[in-house]
């Protein structure tokens, strides 16, 4: 038999008719080629028939490890629905080809880049090698779907070129910074429509744990960070964070401009690979991050960015978080400022010191800029934005 390695993983390829004449040499040559091996899959792309003595041995097998089959044909695929073995072992089908020559560009960002295939449907090419990660943000978007949030229904995962790629239906829409540029002169009814849907986002809870507590990704950066701080930094930041009260609201994580749609006047996410659950503190603190901290030493981040000067940049995050906590007595919602200062270059001195995202000669002075702030932040120096 054929065999292959991807990303650790034994791949055995199966090929031409299983049947009760062929099941049981073929079971010994499987776990001869097995060994002592705990990660292995099967390659169906050159099976042709499976028959129910083949569907037991792959359950027998199951028992021992949790095992996948890809590249499985339509007809194969047809066997595994109609059995019910699809809802018992993950079958993957072939990926289909995509190619973007022509398509319009309607957004970019760090993970990848969005092009429209039609007016129904878009296709997110990611600069991610790893296909768990891109399965995990399609499996996120689906959930968050079932969820009831507002966003891009994901149909399937493609090649594109060298590239992977996701494919979303989202019917008639405009990319939220175009948007948002076509109508300056309006910015004011814009900063409360951001700010709403934001807060419907935060309104939709989940206990499941399908998402990942967004305060647990914060403190391991925190932790990554730590050769550049003080113990008395470190420790009153760990001390402060472990305080933020711990919620269940659905946490984009990124929720800036270039990752929400506009269709027929609802907003909708796209790039649902940050979603994760917690205080809704932090989802301003990343805002905080894209609108603010990255302007502060190239003043034109912005603009290469989001096509915004630091002004109306500055501007469309201050007003956005007041409408946000507009019920806030004042002293309250300057605690929550000073919070989102600090959550804000956490992640930031993460992104730049441990990451190393940005522009390299500006990385010393964006490190000691962030660790300033974090220590007067300490001493109680700061007061807010």
């Amino acid at each position: 038999m054929e065999k292959y390695i991807e990303n650790d993983i034994l791949y055995i390829c199966l090929k031409g008719r299983i049947s009760s004449d062929n099941v049981d040499a073929l079971e010994v040559e499987i776990r001869n080629l097995i060994g002592d091996r705990t990660e292995y899959a099967f390659d169906a792309e050159k099976l042709e028939y499976i028959s129910s003595a083949g569907l037991r041995l792959l359950l027998k097998l199951k028992k021992d490890n949790d095992i996948m089959v890809v590249n499985v044909s339509s007809a194969i695929y047809e066997i595994f629905e109609m059995t019910g073995f699809s809802k018992i072992i993950k079958i993957k089908r072939p990926m289909r080809q995509l190619a973007i020559e022509g398509y319009e560009k309607i957004g970019e960002g760090a993970m990848g880049t969005v092009y429209r295939i039609d007016s129904d449907t878009i296709v997110k090419v990611y600069n991610l090698e790893d296909l768990c990660n891109i399965e995990i943000e399609v499996a996120k978007a689906k959930d968050a779907f079932l969820l009831g949030i507002p966003t891009a229904i994901p149909f399937d995962i493609v090649k594109v070129g060298d590239k992977y790629g996701a494919v979303f239906e989202l019917i008639k829409s405009t990319n939220c910074n175009e948007y948002f540029l076509r109508h300056l002169n309006q910015a004011e009814e814009f900063y409360k429509k951001y700010a709403e849907f934001i807060k419907s986002i935060h309104s939709v809870e989940t206990k499941d744990n399908i998402f990942p507590k967004i305060k647990d990704m914060y403190l391991e950066q925190l932790k990554a960070v730590k050769n550049v701080l003080s113990d008395e930094v470190y420790y009153k930041l760990f001390e402060d964070l472990n305080k933020i009260a711990d919620m269940y609201s659905v946490i984009h994580g990124d929720i800036q401009l270039k990752n929400l749609m506009i269709s027929d006047e609802e907003i909708v996410l796209i790039d649902m690979e940050t979603l994760s659950v917690g205080n809704p503190i932090f989802e301003f603190a990343g805002l905080y991050m894209t609108y603010i901290l990255f302007n502060k030493h190239e003043p034109n981040n912005t603009e290469k960015f989001l096509g915004i000067n630091k002004d109306t940049s500055s501007q469309l995050f201050y007003s956005t978080v007041r409408n946000y906590y507009n019920y806030l007595p004042y002293e309250e919602y300057n605690s929550v400022l000073k919070q989102i200062e600090m959550l804000g270059n956490i992640r930031f001195l993460f992104l730049i010191y441990s990451v190393g995202i940005g522009i390299p000669e500006l990385r010393e002075t964006r490190i000691r800029d962030s660790v300033e702030t974090l220590e007067k932040y300490v001493k109680g120096e700061t007061n807010g934005f």
